[in-house]
């Protein structure tokens, strides 16, 4: 009996300094651990290359810094990205955080850009990353991304989303290569609720949504249409 008590003992320290080391591992490394995450669910997500510059992640204060996000154009594109997502700063809500619900008071990107091209096909970027958040994650080959449990249980609530000083650089391939520079008005977003992947799926969407408007008020849809017209 002794024996045994002492056995179990012995396999409850054992336990603890394992669990202390896990503590351990994941609060010093948290800032790696959630960098990794965005560029593995954002890659699948719009199938095309997510980086993330850095990533700081202050617990006991619910905040958190995202810096140098970008997006990769698809294939088929000259730019070398669709989105450049500059400083993103998130509030955390420690009181309503719960181990099923991470709740963020707010999301803010400040001065993004965005990267609009349409190629000599007359096929536009943020169209291929539009249809790619519809067809859902299936990594970037051709292989069906395997099915990650842990990440998919997560559930975020976004109290606010904001998009502020957002430039838009477009270039019309078949407009002999014409560019412009647009300045986009602010963008907020309220009450996004899902996993990561369903809420980026719903911000990226509404900031695809809200550059094509400001595209079709600058009448560029309008040029290339005329453009067509005159090729015909």
């Amino acid at each position: 009996f002794v024996t045994m008590k002492k056995f179990t003992l012995a396999v409850f320290v054992l336990l603890v300094i394992a669990l202390a080391v896990v503590i351990y591992y994941v609060f010093y490394n948290l800032d790696a651990i959630v960098k990794a995450a965005i560029e593995k669910y954002g890659s699948e997500a719009v199938h095309t290359r997510v980086n993330v510059d850095k990533v700081k992640i202050e617990l006991t204060k619910g905040k958190g810094t995202i810096q140098g996000l970008t997006i990769a154009n698809p294939g088929g594109f000259s730019l070398p990205f669709v989105f450049s997502l500059g400083e993103i700063t998130t509030k955390i809500n420690i009181d309503k955080t719960s181990q099923d619900l991470i709740v963020i008071d707010l999301i803010s990107i400040g001065a993004p850009e965005i990267f609009y091209e349409i190629n000599a096909e007359r096929l536009g970027n943020l169209n291929v990353i539009n249809k790619n958040l519809s067809q859902g994650a299936t990594g970037t080959s051709s292989a069906p991304a395997a099915k990650d449990e842990s990440a998919s249980s997560i559930q975020l609530a976004v109290a606010r989303f904001e998009l502020n000083d957002t430039v838009l650089e477009a270039k019309i391939v078949p407009l002999k290569n014409k560019t412009y520079s647009l300045k986009l008005p602010p963008l907020t977003l309220s009450n996004l609720r899902g996993t990561p992947q369903q809420i980026s799926n719903q911000a990226l969407k509404q900031i695809i949504k809200h550059a094509e408007t400001t595209i079709r008020k600058q009448g560029l849809d309008q040029e290339l249409a005329k453009l067509k017209t005159k090729a015909k």
